[in-house]
C-alpha cells in the first residue's frame, strides 16, 4: 500500500498539469483515510516533494497539501508541527531561499499558499495555536499583505527594489556613455549629411536656383521711374496698345509674312509727345481727365480676337493639360560616377554606422528616464538622417555594372 502511495504522489506531481487528475487523487485520498500511518508516510512524501527546486512540483505537491488538511486532523497536525518549513516552501518566506522557476507557477504557488494559510486560519485557528501564531507571524513580521493580489511579501519586494534599483543604475551608466558619443559623433553626422545634400544637389539641380537678373530692373529703379512718369501716361499707354491691336489684319493668319511688325502700329515718339504737351495744355485751360481719355477709341470684341489668333491662342475657353511625371531617376555616366560614389559612400555610413547608434541612444535615455535636450538632440538626429536616406531612395540612381577587383598574390617558398 505504502508503495502504491509513493507512486501516485509521483504521479501527481510530474504530470505538469495545473490541476490534480480526479482518479489518481480519489485512490490517494482512500489509502490515506484507512490508517494514520498512510497519512504519515504522505506527509513525508509531500513535504519531499516541497522541497524540489521546480515551481510546477511544489504547486502540484501544495494542492494534495490542500485537500488532506481539510480531511485529516492527523494531516492538519503534521503540518502546522512543522509549519515554518512548510512556509518558507510555499510562501518564500526566507530571503535566502527564493522559491524555485518558473517565475509565473512561483506567483501562483505564492498566492495560492497566502490564500490557504488566511482560510485556514478562519476556520482551524482557534484549535490550532500554533496555525494563529504562523498567520500573525506572516502578518506583522513578514509585512504579507493578505489582500494584495499579487501576494508579494517583504523579501520578495526588497528583491525586486533591488533588481530594479541595479537596473537604473545600469542605465544610466550607459546613458551617459551613449551622451559621450553622441557627443563625439554629431560633427561626424553633420558633415555626412551636408556632404550628401551637396551631392544630391549636383546630381539633381533645383531650377529655383538659377535666376536672370540682366532684364530685370532694381526694385529701387522701378519705383524711381514709376514716380518720374506722369500721370496722363496711362492713358496714351493704353492708346498705345489699341493701335497696336487695330493694325492687325483679321484676314492675314498668324504665320503670315506680311504682319506688321510693332514698330509700324506704334506711334514715333514725337507723336506721343505732342499728344501729351495737348493733353498737358487741355488740364492747364480747364478740361478734365475724363475728356482727354474719352478720345481714346474703345477696345472691341474683334480687335481681342485677333490679337488671341495672332498669338496662335485660338481661343481663351480651350484649357491645355500637361502631364508632368514625378518620377526622378539618375543615370550614372562618366560625369557623375564620382559624385555617385561619395553619394552612395555616406549612405552606407549613415545605415550601417550612425543609424543604429541613433537608435540606441534614443532607446537608452528613454530606458534611464531621460527626457531632456539630449533625448531631443537624438531624435533630431533620427529626423535628419531619416530624410537623407529618404531623399536617396527617391533620387532612383541608375548604377553602372561594378567589377570587383581581385589581387592574387604570389607566396615565394
Amino acid at each position: 500500500m505504502d508503495q502504491r502511495l509513493a507512486e501516485l504522489v509521483e504521479e501527481l506531481t510530474t504530470s505538469g498539469e495545473p490541476r490534480l487528475e480526479p482518479a489518481r487523487m480519489k485512490e490517494l485520498k482512500k489509502i490515506c483515510k484507512s490508517s494514520d500511518e498512510h497519512i504519515s508516510h504522505a506527509y513525508h512524501l509531500l513535504m519531499t516533494r516541497l522541497n524540489e527546486e521546480h515551481a510546477e512540483m511544489r504547486f502540484s505537491a501544495f494542492q494534495i497539501v490542500q485537500e488532506l488538511f481539510t480531511r485529516s486532523h492527523q494531516f492538519r497536525t503534521l503540518i502546522i508541527s512543522n509549519f515554518q518549513e512548510f512556509l518558507e516552501l510555499t510562501v518564500g518566506i526566507n530571503h535566502e531561499q527564493p522559491l524555485p522557476p518558473p517565475r509565473e507557477v512561483a506567483q501562483k504557488l505564492r498566492k495560492a499558499a497566502i490564500k490557504s494559510v488566511q482560510d485556514w486560519h478562519e476556520k482551524y485557528g482557534e484549535a490550532y495555536k500554533k496555525l494563529s501564531l504562523g498567520y500573525r507571524f506572516l502578518k506583522q513580521n513578514k509585512k504579507v499583505d493578505f489582500q494584495d493580489v499579487h501576494a508579494r511579501t517583504v523579501a520578495e519586494r526588497r528583491r525586486e527594489e533591488e533588481k530594479q534599483k541595479r537596473l537604473d543604475n545600469i542605465y544610466k551608466e550607459k546613458a551617459k556613455r551613449a551622451e559621450k558619443e553622441m557627443e563625439e559623433m554629431s560633427q561626424e553626422i553633420a558633415d555626412t549629411l551636408t556632404e550628401m545634400e551637396n551631392c544630391f544637389r549636383l546630381l539633381m539641380p533645383d531650377p529655383f536656383d538659377f535666376t536672370v537678373n540682366d532684364t530685370e530692373l532694381e526694385p529701387n529703379e522701378q519705383m524711381t521711374a514709376n514716380e518720374d512718369r506722369p500721370a496722363s501716361t496711362s492713358s496714351f499707354q493704353m492708346e498705345v496698345n489699341q493701335s497696336y491691336f487695330g493694325c492687325m489684319d483679321d484676314e492675314q493668319p498668324c504665320c503670315s509674312k506680311d504682319v506688321l511688325s510693332v514698330s509700324q502700329c506704334v506711334r514715333t515718339d514725337k507723336e506721343l509727345d505732342e499728344k501729351q504737351e495737348k493733353s498737358e495744355q487741355k488740364e492747364l485751360d480747364g478740361g478734365t481727365r475724363s475728356e482727354v481719355q474719352s478720345d481714346v477709341p474703345a477696345l472691341n470684341d474683334d480687335d481681342y480676337l485677333t490679337f488671341v489668333r495672332n498669338h496662335g491662342l485660338i481661343s481663351h475657353k480651350y484649357t491645355l493639360d500637361l502631364e508632368i511625371s514625378t518620377d526622378i531617376k539618375v543615370h550614372e555616366n562618366e560625369d557623375n560616377t564620382a559624385i555617385i560614389n561619395n553619394v552612395m559612400d555616406a549612405h552606407k555610413l549613415l545605415r550601417n554606422k550612425f543609424w543604429p547608434s541613433v537608435q540606441s541612444w534614443i532607446q537608452l535615455f528613454t530606458r534611464a528616464g531621460i527626457n531632456d535636450d539630449r533625448l531631443r538632440c537624438a531624435i533630431d538626429l533620427k529626423n535628419k538622417l531619416e530624410t537623407a536616406m529618404k531623399k536617396y531612395k527617391e533620387m532612383n540612381i541608375s548604377f553602372k555594372a561594378r567589377k570587383r577587383k581581385v589581387v592574387l598574390v604570389s607566396l615565394e617558398l
